[in-house]
């Protein structure tokens, strides 16, 4: 392959885990990978090294946190938990009054989502025997989804109705305002879908928030592994060509930052990778 200039990268990058965005950071993410070998020798050839095994290979990202919230405390530290007073999360539904056709589609929070016989794409939901069933497929494919404006939330069917829920796994529950502005149309789908507004609605700031950290002694780190994707700024979001992606990812919480008049409190946190059991595979590049 010829060389080429446009070859050479630069621009920061965002940190998203299990599909939420942890916000900025500061100093830069820096990725290590290790490979361990076992280098051959012999008497006959001295100490030249006349063959090498690779014995295992670690992966690991650098993550300086420059937003130092509760939220974020909460989805680096195995172990603790968003303790609220009052409050809601904004929910809506999204019903399948009759089939979709090939190629209808639904729009969920600027996202366009398209029904076919046989899904073969992440944005693509298979449309099932009956209502219903196309609705928990529609579910399947929300909560499944690595996209972050649909991973904010979470999503439930119950016959032909899915319940949205803002907020994810590792946030407050989405208790606030802000999933308020998550937005629902039905696309092409017409009166075949018909949502509960154009927008969730209900969320309520909480009153009062901290975060219990536990001592977590024994904590299955893997158990706890998720999705980390460096994704650069410069890319658009659905842009994932130079996407670093740890699919099993983990951190231990291990914290370290300083109440300084003149420097930021920064989060340093490492994240772990582990490989696939079935596969193997520890960590891409690209698409």
């Amino acid at each position: 392959m010829a060389s080429d200039t446009r070859n050479v990268k630069l621009g920061v990058c965002k940190v998203l885990f299990d599909g939420v965005d942890l916000g900025y950071t500061q100093g830069g993410v820096e990725v290590t990978v290790k490979t361990d070998t076992h280098k051959v020798n012999v008497d006959q050839f001295g100490k030249t090294t006349i063959n090498e095994y690779i014995l295992g290979r670690e992966v690991m990202a650098k993550v300086p946190l420059a937003e130092t919230t509760l939220d974020n405390l909460v989805a680096i530290m195995p172990g603790a938990s968003l303790v609220s007073t009052g409050g809601t999360a904004a929910t809506g539904t999204i019903t399948i009054a009759t089939q979709p056709t090939t190629g209808d589609t639904i729009i969920v929070n600027g996202k366009t989502i398209t029904f076919k016989p046989t899904a073969a794409a992440a944005d693509e939901v298979t449309i099932g025997a009956t209502p219903a069933a196309t609705a928990t497929n529609l579910a399947a494919v929300l909560n499944a989804s690595t996209d972050v404006k649909i991973a904010a939330a979470q999503y439930v069917a119950a016959a032909a109705v899915v319940t949205v829920t803002y907020g994810n796994s590792i946030s407050a529950g989405g208790k606030g305002i802000e999933g308020n502005s998550f937005t629902l149309a039905a696309g092409t789908a017409g009166v075949k879908v018909t949502l509960s507004g154009a927008t969730l609605s209900g969320g309520a700031e909480p009153t009062a928030e901290s975060v219990s950290v536990v001592t977590a002694i024994g904590t299955d780190l893997l158990a706890t592994a998720k999705e980390l994707r460096l994704h650069p700024s410069a890319k658009a979001d659905d842009d994932k060509s130079e996407d670093f992606v740890i699919p099993l990812a983990a951190t231990s919480g291990a914290l370290n930052f300083a109440y300084k008049l003149e420097n930021e409190r920064i989060y340093n946190v490492e994240f772990n990778g582990y490989p696939n059991a079935a596969t193997g595979q520890l960590f891409t590049v690209g698409a």
